[in-house]
C-alpha cells in the first residue's frame, strides 16, 4: 500500500513511519521541512515539501496524493505554553482548514482510505461512567474554545461519503512516552512543582505513542468505512497515575490542591478497537525505572 502522511515529523509520526516501512508499505511524507524529515526517516521513505496550512498549494496536494492508496492526517501543533495568547491557533487551523484541504485533495486524487487522528479529551466529563464511541463530543459553551475545532474536524470526515472514501477516525488518549507531555510531568515531579487538581479521582485515559502508531497501522487494513475508535490504554485516576509515576522516578508525591476544581473525567473504553482492529496496547504507560 502507498501511504501519504501529513504531520509525520511529530512524535506520533516518528513512531508510525518505522512500523509502516517494516510492514512493507511505500511511505510518502509531506513535511514543511524536507531536511528534518530526511534526518528522521530511512532512505526508502519519500519526503516531499508541503505545508498543509498554505492555501496556494491545494493543486500540489492533489498531485502529491495521486497514486496513493491512503492519506493519514496526524498533523498537530501542540504549544509548549498552552496559556500563551494565540498558542492554539496553528493547531486549530490544522484541524479545520487543514482537514478540509486534505479531505478535498484525497477525494480529487481518488484515494481509497483516509485516517484522521482525533482525541478522547473532547468527550464530556462522565465521572465514573465508561465512555464508548457512541458518546457525543462535548459541545457545551464552557468547552467550545477547546472542542469546537475537534468537532469540526470530525464532522468534515463524517460528512464524506463512505462510497467515495473509506474514512476512519481514531480518538487517541493522552500520549505518554518519550517526547510527549509526560516528559514535562516528570520534570515537574522531580522539581516538586506538580500539583494534583482537586482530589485526583478523575479518570484519564493514557496511551503510549507507540500503541497509537500500531493502531494507525492496523486501521489501514481493518477499519470499516465510516468507523470511529477510542485508542486508549486502561483508564486510571489522575492522582493514582501521578503518585505511581513519582514513585517510579524517585520523586516526592505531588500535593493535592483541593482549592482547584477537579478536571474532567474520561474513563474511555477500547473494546471496539480490540475486536475490530485486532489491536491491543502493548507498551507500559510508565517509563522504565
Amino acid at each position: 500500500m502507498k501511504v501519504a502522511i501529513v504531520g509525520a515529523t511529530g512524535v506520533l509520526g516518528r513512531a508510525l513511519i518505522p512500523v509502516l516501512v517494516q510492514q512493507g508499505h511505500a511511505v510518502r511524507v509531506l513535511a514543511r521541512s524536507v531536511q528534518k524529515a530526511h534526518t528522521l526517516f530511512p532512505d526508502e521513505v519519500e519526503c516531499v515539501e508541503y505545508d498543509l496550512l498554505s492555501p496556494d498549494m491545494d493543486a500540489r496536494l492533489t498531485t502529491l496524493l495521486r497514486n496513493c492508496d491512503a492519506a493519514l492526517h496526524i498533523a498537530t501543533a501542540i504549544p509548549h505554553d498552552a496559556r500563551a495568547p494565540g498558542a492554539w491557533d496553528a493547531n486549530t487551523r490544522l484541524r479545520t482548514d487543514g482537514t478540509r484541504r486534505l479531505l478535498d485533495a484525497a477525494l480529487a486524487a481518488n484515494v481509497e482510505c483516509y485516517i484522521q487522528q482525533s482525541i478522547v479529551m473532547a468527550y464530556p466529563d462522565c465521572g465514573e461512567e465508561w465512555i464508548a464511541e457512541e458518546m457525543p463530543l462535548d459541545v457545551s459553551p464552557q468547552r467550545a474554545s477547546i472542542n469546537a475545532p475537534v468537532v469540526a474536524m470530525e464532522g468534515m470526515a463524517r460528512a464524506t461519503s463512505i462510497r467515495q472514501l473509506r474514512w476512519c477516525i481514531l480518538r487517541g488518549g493522552t500520549f505518554v512516552g518519550k517526547g510527549t507531555f509526560q516528559d514535562d510531568t516528570i520534570e515537574n515531579l522531580r522539581a516538586g512543582k506538580q500539583i494534583v487538581a482537586g482530589d485526583g479521582r478523575n479518570f484519564i485515559s493514557p496511551l503510549h505513542v507507540a500503541d497509537m502508531a500500531a493502531a494507525m497501522a492496523e486501521a489501514l487494513h481493518h477499519a470499516p468505512a465510516g468507523s470511529i475508535f477510542n485508542i486508549v490504554d486502561e483508564p486510571i485516576r489522575e492522582g493514582e497515575y501521578l503518585d505511581r509515576l513519582a514513585g517510579i522516578i524517585g520523586a516526592p508525591l505531588p500535593q493535592r490542591d483541593l482549592t482547584l476544581s477537579r478536571p474532567p473525567s474520561w474513563r474511555c473504553c477500547n473494546t471496539a478497537a480490540r475486536s475490530t482492529l485486532h489491536w491491543t496496547p502493548s507498551h507500559s504507560v510508565y517509563p522504565d525505572p
